[in-house]
C-alpha cells in the first residue's frame, strides 16, 4: 500500500487518521501541518486532509468513550414480574449514534486511502520527470 510513498508522506497520513487517539489533539494538528508544509498535495488535496473528517478518528474513540448513557433499574417479585422501571440519564438513540459512528470511522479512512493514493500518483509523476 505505501509502496511509492515517502516516509514523510506516510507518518503525515498516518497521523491525521489516528495521531489524534495516540496523542489526543496534538497528534493530529502534527498532522495537518505536516500535510500543509508538504508540497507533495495540491490545495484540494490539502482541504480535504483537514476538513472531511478533522480530528480523525479520535472522533470516533471520543464517541464510544465519552457517549451518554443511561442506566435503568427494575424491580422483580417473587413471581417473577418486573415492577417499576426507573431510568437515570441520557442515550444517543440507535438511529443517530450508529450512523454517526460509521461516519466518524468511514470519513478518515477514505481520506487516509485518498491522500495516500494521491501521494503514490505525485511520487511515480516526480520520478518520470
Amino acid at each position: 500500500m505505501l509502496g511509492d510513498m515517502r516516509r514523510y508522506d506516510a507518518v503525515t497520513v498516518f497521523l491525521l487518521l489516528a495521531g489524534g487517539v495516540i496523542f489526543p489533539v496534538a497528534g493530529w494538528v502534527a498532522g495537518a501541518v505536516m500535510l500543509l508544509a508538504s508540497r507533495r498535495w495540491t490545495l484540494r488535496d490539502k482541504l480535504a486532509g483537514l476538513l472531511v473528517w478533522p480530528g480523525g478518528l479520535a472522533v470516533a474513540v471520543g464517541l464510544m468513550v465519552f457517549a451518554p448513557t443511561q442506566e435503568c433499574v427494575y424491580v422483580d417479585d417473587f413471581s417473577g414480574h418486573r415492577h417499576g422501571g426507573q431510568c437515570t440519564g441520557t442515550a444517543i438513540p440507535g438511529w443517530i449514534g450508529i450512523p454517526l459512528l460509521v461516519l466518524a470511522i468511514a470519513g478518515p479512512l477514505v481520506t487516509a486511502v485518498y491522500l495516500s493514493r494521491r501521494a503514490r500518483r505525485a511520487a511515480r509523476s516526480a520520478e518520470a520527470e
